[in-house]
């Protein structure tokens, strides 16, 4: 009986040790590699900056998609 006890304690150690060796060695289990990236990003780059490559990106398009309107031939 005893050795079925510390069988069982020895095993609780081992899965403790594992569960703190993934919280401690890995980004975060079980999520998908685009939000990793998106983490990374994050933790170098303030959401101010975010705003502005996405405030220019869209400007960039209505002013091409104005020229290409403004320029563009008719076939008729």
């Amino acid at each position: 009986m005893k050795n079925d006890q510390e069988i069982r304690a020895a095993r609780a150690e081992m899965e403790a040790a594992k569960t703190q060796s993934v919280r401690t060695f890995s980004e975060k289990p079980g999520t998908p590699r685009r939000y990793r990236i998106y983490d990374k990003i994050r933790e170098r780059v303030s959401l101010r900056t975010v705003d502005l490559v996405i405030a220019v990106t869209a400007l960039l398009i209505v002013g091409l998609l104005i020229y290409g309107i403004l320029t563009g031939n008719r076939a008729g």
